[in-house]
């Protein structure tokens, strides 16, 4: 072997095909993408379809408190229970309205959660859980009669699934992580 072979191709290049005459700094065309996001390109959020879904679990959540006080109302009703309750004996729209301030404020609690910490939905479930076990909870401790406390529960547990459920699932598909 000689000396002239060794220097040009065994100590210069380490192993494999080297295509001498691709053009340096050039992409080459059908070379296979690179994995995972680049460097330096920090959060993958798409705000667009994140506000789209927070005002789609806001009416979704108003018309679940809508129906499920209308459902509840209509029970107590029925069995002759006239309770006052946190959503009062004929209207319930006020209870589709706190869900749906309360969706968009757990849509923005979560925006916010986006920007500062580094797992943003195993905060918000968390948060979210716990909020949510104390709205089914305070009921109890603060209502007169037990009816009103079970009925103001029932809404409030429906609403509060509604609420995480669809936020975590909304948050899913928009919230690509960081690199």
């Amino acid at each position: 072997m000689s000396d002239r072979y060794r220097d040009e191709y065994q100590g210069g290049y380490q192993g494999g095909y080297d295509d001498r005459t691709r053009a340096y700094g050039r992409q080459d065309p059908y070379a296979a993408p690179s994995p995972g996001p680049k460097p330096g390109s920090g959060l993958k959020f798409d705000v667009g379809p994140f506000v789209g879904g927070v005002v789609a679990t806001a009416i979704t959540t108003f018309l679940a408190g809508w129906v499920a006080t209308a459902i509840v109302q209509a029970v107590y009703n029925r069995t002759d229970t006239r309770v006052f309750w946190m959503y009062g004996l004929s209207d319930p729209w006020i209870a589709g309205i706190y869900g749906a301030l309360a969706a968009v404020l757990a849509g923005a609690f979560m925006l916010l959660l986006f920007q500062a910490v580094p797992s943003p939905t195993t905060f918000f479930s968390w948060i979210a859980g716990l909020i949510v076990v104390a709205v089914i909870v305070l009921p109890f401790l603060a209502a007169g009669a037990i009816t009103a406390a079970i009925g103001a529960a029932i809404v409030n547990g429906l609403m509060g699934f509604v609420i995480v459920a669809l936020l975590s699932t909304t948050a899913a598909k928009t919230y690509h992580g960081r690199p």
